[in-house]
């Protein structure tokens, strides 16, 4: 009895971590307004798609806490012509580096937002840091 007694807050404790962790995975899509664009949020998925498609790799390296971030999702990420640019000449990606900081880390990424595009090898080719608007990415796309 004194088993069962013991064991019951143990399984509750757990389920309840268990819940909040799966419902804290949230899609990095979610932040931004009228997505058009299948991100991929981990690296080697991109990497994989860019092999075979052998298109160049876009990625939106981001925290959840970072405003500009948020900003760079809600204005520039979801202008319907960067949007297009993306979804033809590249593999896009959203690498969350809370989640990934040895990704992160490995291109050294130390401020958020930081874009990069890589070769289909991953393989830097540029870098933008911080936030930019809508033009100025669609410059550089």
């Amino acid at each position: 009895m004194q088993k069962t007694i013991i064991l019951i807050p143990i399984i509750l404790t757990a389920a309840i971590v268990g819940y909040a962790v799966l419902s804290s995975e949230s899609d990095a899509t979610t932040t931004i307004p009228n997505n058009q664009l299948n991100w991929h949020t981990d690296l080697n998925s991109a990497l994989n798609e860019a092999k075979k498609t052998n298109k160049p790799i876009f990625i939106d390296f981001y925290t959840t806490w970072c405003t500009y971030c948020k900003q760079l999702d809600e204005t520039t990420l979801s202008n319907p012509q960067v949007q297009e640019k993306l979804s033809k000449n590249y593999v896009v990606a959203k690498i969350d580096a809370d989640k990934y900081p040895d990704v992160a880390s490995n291109y050294k990424i130390y401020g958020y937002p930081a874009l990069l595009f890589l070769d289909s090898n991953g393989g830097e080719i540029k870098r933008i840091e911080g936030y930019v608007d809508a033009d100025t990415l669609l410059n550089q796309l």
